[in-house]
């Protein structure tokens, strides 16, 4: 492990995070070298992604017929160590390679863990705008600069996945109407654009060139001022139920992070999915309660 451990100091290794959206389920945490990846969402537990070639058969002849893919070669933590795949990852692979790889990759989790959070760096959003005053309206994709896009935009926003949610975010009760009123809100002629954003919130509009000031894009992902009481509401509550997810943005002032703390009861059971990547922490004791309703919830 002591090799490991000097090779992490000599290996190019990338550590950043994105935030996971459409919906907001919070941030991943990524480990990136040449032997793979290492994947985190909740800053414990990590998926071990190891760097392999596969070959393909339908490539002409002459052209490099090895193309390089990620095999899931197992999950890691400081506190169970290694847990393998019960499975060889491929028949064609030299297993003790793709071991070796892991055991680097797992070198740099355990070099990298004490600097969780890693910075955000999915600075490319694409964003749906209001109809009417054509604003950014809520958050429907991100991307680092250097990563590509994706093959196919998504094409409306949604709040939760599946018809209960996720461990991480359980699905909002009012899921159908807040979607209802998102979609009312960016009319029919739907329109959404890549968005460069600068380290101070501005942005650019990467088609136009237009520049879109900081204030205009809503803090919390999605908008929060709406003209109906009714949507208003609806918008507030969902805001309150993800706010465990809320608290692992890193570019919340200390007054909105109070104020998404003061809302952690409401779906206490989440937090221990993202409470070890909070940038921040302002009130303690609220966390403290919030993961003690965890416990209890998930033990009733």
């Amino acid at each position: 492990m002591l090799d490991n451990q000097r090779k992490v100091e000599n290996e190019a290794v990338r550590s950043y995070a994105i935030r996971r959206v459409n919906p907001f389920r919070g941030v991943m945490q990524v480990i990136e070298a040449e032997e793979g990846r290492s994947l985190s969402c909740n800053g414990v537990v990590w998926e071990i992604l190891v760097r392999a070639r596969q070959s393909n058969a339908r490539e002409r002849p002459g052209r490099d017929s090895q193309r390089k893919i990620y095999y899931r070669f197992g999950m890691w933590s400081m506190d169970d160590g290694l847990l393998k795949r019960a499975s060889s990852p491929a028949e064609d692979q030299d297993y003790f390679d793709l071991a070796t790889k892991c055991e680097a990759l797992v070198a740099y989790a355990q070099a990298h863990h004490q600097r969780l959070p890693f910075k955000l760096e999915d600075n490319r959003e694409l964003w749906l705008f209001d109809s009417d005053n054509q604003s950014p309206l809520v958050l429907l994709a991100s991307s680092r600069p250097d990563a590509s896009l994706p093959t196919s935009e998504p094409i409306g926003w949604s709040c939760c996945i599946g018809a209960n949610g996720s461990p991480s975010q359980r699905r909002f009760p009012q899921a159908r109407d807040l979607e209802t009123q998102v979609r009312q809100r960016a009319g029919c002629n739907i329109k959404k654009h890549w968005i460069k954003r600068s380290a101070g919130g501005d942005g650019v509009v990467e088609t136009t060139g237009e520049a879109i000031s900081a204030n205009q894009f809503p803090l919390l992902l999605l908008q929060e001022h709406w003209v109906n009481d009714e949507q208003q509401r609806r918008a507030c509550d969902y805001i309150k139920w993800i706010s465990p997810s809320l608290l692992t943005l890193q570019h919340l002032d200390k007054g909105t992070r109070t104020r998404i703390e003061n809302n952690l009861n409401v779906q206490a059971i989440s937090i221990e999915h993202h409470w070890h990547l909070y940038p921040e922490i302002i009130n303690q004791k609220l966390l403290k309660a919030a993961r003690v309703q965890s416990r209890i919830e998930k033990c009733s």
